[in-house]
């Protein structure tokens, strides 16, 4: 929510920033570090008591903006509409406003002339101030010498028995109202619930933003996009598809259904059906799934066939290349054009540490091929069904057996033409390939 309401404040131009803490709130104090002042407000006595704890050279120095810092949901430009309001009218203040009568929040109360008379909190106000549709942001700026005199004159009459800030209008003449059009960004967080609700209107959001850039979303009430992720035009995000983290997709994509996909990058033309992804890349051109999971330092480079229920993790894949089904690849190093037999596994851990296993250029390991690592299959070798490779396997040879010999050497051949990236085979081709 800080990071958010942080967000909004720098795209409005806001360069000066304290956040007022309790001292209980030690993450959020060390994750502020470096990036805005930090207050601490010793004792929780009001949100105008909190404020008073900003140095005063501070909140004397100009105009001062002020946020409540549950209100991820603000956008920047609205700031920015604030301060240009605020500071073309000349006012002592200006407050943010918006019309909902069923929420429990402080209501706005006009005078006769409709300008502002007051601002009441919930808790504090009559049935029929309660049943006034006008409503409390938490957005203000404010003259900054004419505040540091009204937060003087606060006084804690109320149920509460704190210095409310809102009481700071009783003192400030004249004071404008803007109305926000957008009630979602006005939703505040107080518990779980609200927080859930704050969470589906982001969701909502982000979804209409990335459909307007030419994303196709096929269902927006099952996916979930978090802030921060982009996505390329012309990708398509199926249903049941979750996007978290620093994650980029390219242009012209299929994802989903039902995958996750965090902090990993997807090129251009890439396919990713019912699987996971965390900490992986994918290049133009590949696909994966469906039910395959690439883990962290998973690096898959253009035209490469990523099948059913393969597991990959610190490993890297050439051009080209096929991993089609269920195997699993762990600290590998595949190279250009190779083919990785069903049922493939590179045994990576002797119980101490994790080895590496390479497989060159043109290599076709049969199905069920294991590999014994450290262990390195040279380029064009080949291995049978069901070998147990312990040794290096040379270039151009063939192994067979458990555990592996060698049963014919031969010189490396060319390798095998690579498909463009991008370009996909015909139907059942690569599987086909893949049983070895």
């Amino acid at each position: 929510m800080i990071d958010s309401v942080l967000a909004a404040c720098r795209d409005a131009g806001v360069t000066d920033i304290a956040v007022v803490i309790s001292p209980s709130q030690e993450a959020v104090a060390e994750h502020l570090q470096d990036r805005c002042k930090v207050v601490m407000q010793n004792q929780p006595l009001g949100t105008g008591h909190a404020l008073a704890q900003v140095p005063a050279d501070w909140l004397a120095g100009g105009d001062v903006l002020v946020l409540n810092g549950d209100l991820p949901l603000i956008r920047g430009e609205t700031i920015g509409r604030l301060l240009v309001d605020h500071q073309g009218a000349g006012v002592a203040a200006t407050l943010a406003s918006i019309e909902d009568q069923a929420r429990r929040d402080a209501r706005v109360v006009r005078g006769p002339d409709g300008t502002l008379d007051r601002i009441v909190e919930f808790r504090d106000a009559s049935e029929d101030v309660r049943a006034l549709a006008e409503i409390n942001v938490g957005l203000y700026c404010f003259n900054g010498k004419r505040l540091l005199e009204a937060l003087d004159r606060l006084r804690p009459d109320n149920q509460a028995g704190e210095l409310y800030l809102t009481d700071v209008f009783r003192h400030l003449r004249p004071v404008q109202v803007l109305r926000i059009s957008d009630p979602g960004e006005a939703i505040g967080v107080n518990d779980r619930v609200e927080l859930a609700h704050a969470e589906k209107a982001l969701r909502q959001r982000l979804l209409e933003d990335l459909m307007r850039s030419g994303v196709t979303v096929v269902d927006p009430a099952t996916t979930y996009v978090e802030v921060g992720v982009r996505v390329g035009c012309d990708t398509i995000l199926e249903p049941f598809t979750i996007l978290r983290g620093d994650t980029v997709i390219g242009e012209d994509c299929q994802i989903g259904p039902f995958t996750e996909i965090r902090d990993s990058t997807i090129g251009d033309s890439v396919r990713v059906e019912h699987s996971w992804l965390h900490g992986a890349e994918l290049a133009a051109g590949s696909d994966c799934g469906p039910f395959a999971k690439l883990r962290p330092g998973t690096r898959v480079a253009e035209g490469v066939h990523i099948g059913s229920f393969a597991e990959l993790v610190r490993s890297s894949i050439g051009r080209g290349s096929r991993v089609p089904h269920v195997s699993y690849l762990g600290d590998t190093a595949v190279g250009e054009d190779v083919n990785i037999g069903a049922g493939t596994i590179t045994a990576n851990y002797d119980g101490v540490g994790k080895n590496p296993t390479v497989i060159e250029d043109g290599a076709f390991l049969g199905v069920d091929t294991m590999l014994r690592a450290p262990v390195r299959v040279g380029r064009g070798a080949r291995t049978g069904a069901g070998s147990v490779v312990t040794r290096d396997v040379p270039p151009g040879a063939t192994a067979v057996g458990m555990p592996a010999r060698v049963i014919r050497r031969g010189q490396s051949p060319p390798p095998s033409p690579i498909p463009r990236s991008g370009a996909r085979p015909e139907p059942g081709e690569r599987e086909g390939r893949g049983g070895g």
